[in-house]
């Protein structure tokens, strides 16, 4: 693949999860709590992520992006997923709300980093 359609996937790809999170943190910052469809959404998302037999070329990307990321900051992968998922089940919102608010900005990270390359920045 290209670098130009190797990064137009990683765009499209962290736009899709990046929209779905950034959703899911306003409304959860908006009502205090969390709505059944949208908990239901971020707990398949994180599940997606955190299945290690998940081959979907663009949960693999993800993956790849988060726990990079993670490493960096000396976090374990799946840890930080599971204590999402404990807290999600808890309904601890002011646990796990800054856990996603970090996914998105590492998303959203990747995301614009891939729009620069494609851009020939």
């Amino acid at each position: 693949m290209s670098s130009i359609g190797l990064n137009t996937n990683t765009f499209r790809i962290t736009g899709k999860y990046l929209d779905l999170l950034n959703d899911f943190v306003v409304k959860a910052r908006i009502n205090q709590e969390i709505e059944e469809g949208q908990k239901d959404l971020l707990v398949g998302f994180i599940n997606q992520l955190k299945d290690e037999n998940n081959h979907q070329p663009q949960f693999l990307v993800l993956s790849n992006i988060i726990e990079r990321e993670l490493r960096s900051t000396n976090e374990n992968y799946r840890h930080y997923l599971e204590s999402i998922m404990t807290e999600i089940e808890e309904n601890n919102i002011n646990a796990f709300l800054p856990k996603i608010e970090f996914l998105t900005d590492i998303l959203d990270m990747e995301n614009s980093e891939a729009l620069l390359k494609i851009m020939g920045e």
